[in-house]
């Protein structure tokens, strides 16, 4: 159902006039007028026939502005007009013409299908194997992660029977997402055609998305929230309608239950509020129900931190102990992760959103964006942490990219700009799949070690032959000895492993002190004894009276990862109970 029109009693805690809230921030600004798509119109039954959401203006019912007749809906057709070829001069419309949602659906395709192409070679992520097996405890929160990506695993590994390439289904569709998201942002931000062809092709070739777009991670779920979260403050900003803040705040509460970092993005969004005109719209009730929306969507995960003695802290303590290094690789890492050729794009998107009159509207947007990269650095985050950022700054950037290209002549006579633009984002997410994405054969990383730049990619290979090793040890014991025998692991993707395939090979239940594992125990009472994988021999001596290697994991391939050489030990005669031993185990990292 409709909510009533907006008017000057509409919102007890905003003083701010009804004409001042329904149009541009910017004081030059005219009241709205039927069919103006930057402003909001309340009273337009067509804008939302299903009254399902905030409503939107009636010359376009998809949200996105009027519709264009002549507008090509497919390729990289003949730019906006373009009075500006800078990009820096008056202010366009907020809305151009029609969006190409044909060639916004292709590139969107496009970037699922490169993801499923790779989907299943080489084999589960360290932490997706970790995700699964907490996906099968499932809980309100964990030691180091709050409980939607578990879920989101094992809801993805019923659906899809299980197997590694339904499990990369979701990731690829986050991709999809991604370009589509940034696409919308840039039609807010003004762009047209073009522009919008070109944010979404930016994104979908941005090398730091092909990557984590590629697992099914916390990353996966932080990224999109982020975007979303990020369009939805630009619709506040264009329709000056509170009842934004609502959406906003259930989009905020649900990425807070996938990854604590979301409150970055909160905080700097506040600033950049406070920093601007802005902040009239902090006036509103509807912010305060968003806030409590967003506090209850995240308050189990709080709970459930607080009644474990908030375990998190210890995972951020062990994480500080990286900061050193993180901000020493932080900036090369912004540029080596969006790409050399996007990183003009996204620094000028930066330049633009922040100093443009034609951006004044969306400067707190802008100043959020730019603030998160940067507190992550003072912090010693690692350099992915906002990468969620750039989808806005690359939309940005594309709209001043858009209007020069319309001043330039084609090249050679025939190749227009923007096509020239497009295929050097093509070639740069060429060049950049090989260390994104495993498109070589695992083989080359022992060669060429592109895991040293892309961790995941030597922590996804030989986990099955890591399993099939402990299993061999395990069936060699004597029978009695075996009832008696647990499996231990030094860390949770070791766990992980064998928690997925090692009860096809007869494996019993397996046992970690790394994160939740920890508290998925201890092993049985009964078990005196356990074959270790990678557990620290002098803690396995304290605990056991006996201690022998009796194998060494090589993954057969010569690729160094954290895995290869990991030994693996018996030990037998437990010197005490489990419930005495079990807390020297614990490894909150």
């Amino acid at each position: 159902m409709w909510l009533a029109p907006l008017n000057a009693h509409d919102d007890l805690m905003d003083t701010t006039p009804a004409s001042a809230r329904l149009c541009d921030l910017n004081p030059t600004a005219q009241p709205a007028r039927i069919g103006d798509p930057a402003c909001f119109q309340p009273s337009d039954a067509l804008a939302d026939p299903a009254g399902s959401g905030p409503p939107r203006c009636a010359a376009d019912p998809a949200g996105f502005g009027p519709p264009d007749a002549a507008a090509d809906a497919v390729g990289f057709g003949p730019p906006d007009p373009a009075p500006d070829p800078a990009g820096f001069g008056p202010p366009r419309p907020a809305v151009a013409a029609r969006p190409p949602w044909a060639g916004i659906a292709l590139i969107a395709a496009a970037a699922f299908a490169v993801e499923m192409a790779v989907g299943a070679r080489y084999g589960y992520a360290r932490d997706e194997l970790y995700f699964l097996a907490a996906g099968r405890h499932l809980a309100f929160g964990y030691v180091d992660q709050p409980p939607l990506t578990p879920l989101l695993a094992r809801i993805s590994a019923a659906v899809t029977g299980n197997t590694l390439i339904g499990f990369r289904v979701l990731p690829a569709l986050a991709m999809a997402a991604l370009a589509v998201a940034t696409a919308a942002m840039s039609r807010l931000l003004g762009a047209g055609r073009t522009g919008q062809l070109l944010a979404a092709l930016a994104a979908a070739t941005c090398a730091e998305y092909l990557g984590a777009m590629h697992e099914l991670t916390t990353t996966t779920p932080d990224f999109v929230l982020w975007a979303i979260t990020l369009l939805l403050v630009m619709r506040l900003l264009v329709s000056r309608d509170p009842r934004w803040w609502v959406p906003i705040g259930v989009c905020v509460g649900i990425a807070s239950e996938a990854k604590w970092n979301i409150g970055f993005l909160a905080a700097a969004l506040a600033a950049g509020f406070l920093a601007t005109d802005a902040r009239r719209l902090l006036r509103s009730r509807y912010l305060l129900i968003g806030g409590v929306i967003a506090a209850g969507l995240a308050a189990p995960d709080l709970i459930w931190q607080a009644a474990h003695g908030w375990p998190s802290a210890d995972v951020f303590r062990a994480l500080q102990t990286a900061a050193g290094h993180n901000r020493a690789v932080y900036w090369p890492g912004q540029i080596l992760f969006t790409g050399p050729i996007l990183t003009p794009v996204w620094v000028t998107g930066a330049i633009w959103s922040l100093r443009s009159a034609a951006a004044r509207r969306f400067r707190p947007v802008a100043i959020a964006c730019v603030i998160a990269i940067a507190l992550q650095f003072v912090l010693g985050g690692k350099p992915y942490y906002p990468g969620a950022a750039y989808t806005f700054l690359l939309a940005a950037g594309c709209v001043p990219l858009e209007r020069r290209l319309a001043a330039r002549r084609p090249l050679a006579r025939r190749v227009s700009p923007a096509t020239a633009v497009a295929a050097a984002m093509l070639v740069g997410a060429v060049v950049a799949a090989p260390i994104a994405l495993p498109v070589l054969p695992a083989r080359v990383l022992h060669t060429v070690p592109l895991q040293k730049i892309n961790y995941d990619l030597g922590e996804t290979i030989a986990w099955p032959k890591l399993v099939a090793l402990v299993a061999r040890e395990y069936d060699t014991l004597p029978g009695p000895q075996r009832q008696r025998t647990t499996i231990l692991t030094g860390n949770y993707g070791e766990a992980g492993a064998i928690d997925r395939y090692g009860p096809a090979l007869g494996l019993p239940a397996v046992y970690s002190g790394a994160n939740n594992f920890w508290l998925w125990g201890p092993p049985p009472a009964a078990d005196t004894a356990a074959i270790a994988v990678n557990v620290n021999p002098a803690l396995l001596r304290r605990e056991f009276s006996q201690v022998r290697l009796v194998a060494t994991f090589s993954n057969g391939l010569g690729v160094s990862d954290d895995e290869q050489g990991a030994q693996v030990f018996l030990a037998t005669g437990l010197r005490s109970s489990w419930s005495q031993s079990w807390p020297a185990f614990r490894n909150y990292s």
